[in-house]
């Protein structure tokens, strides 16, 4: 009877014992995995942090692409303008020559009583 009562007063005693042990290993358990959401929570504004750096720098370099591509377009239109400027400035001496040459041959002919040859 003796073994018997001390196994009666172990399991009381284990059962103590066990959820003692329970409650530590709970109690690490939880730790490490506030120590692992930790890191998580680092690591995830880490990467977002540099994520959003990325996402301005390439903004910032799209922004000066952008500027460059503008500059070019003005600069581009403003060197058609001179060329079409020119063009029309040539255009309109040439028109200005010919009928000038028109008119002198009309005063010509006017003058001697001959019609040209093309005319009918």
């Amino acid at each position: 009877m003796n073994e018997s009562t001390v196994q009666r007063a172990k399991p009381e005693h284990m059962a103590a014992v066990v959820d003692q042990w329970k409650e530590t290993e709970i109690s690490k358990s939880r730790k490490k995995y506030e120590k692992l959401s930790e890191k998580i929570v680092s690591w995830e504004d880490k990467k977002r942090k540099k994520a959003k750096r990325k996402l301005h720098r390439t903004e910032r370099s799209v922004e000066k692409t952008k500027l460059k591509a503008t500059q070019r377009f003005r600069d581009e239109n403003e060197r058609i303008e001179i060329i079409v400027a020119s063009a029309r400035a040539h255009a309109y001496e040439s028109r200005i020559k010919e009928e000038l040459k028109v008119k002198e041959k009309a005063n010509l002919m006017r003058t001697t009583g001959r019609k040209p040859s093309t005319c009918l």
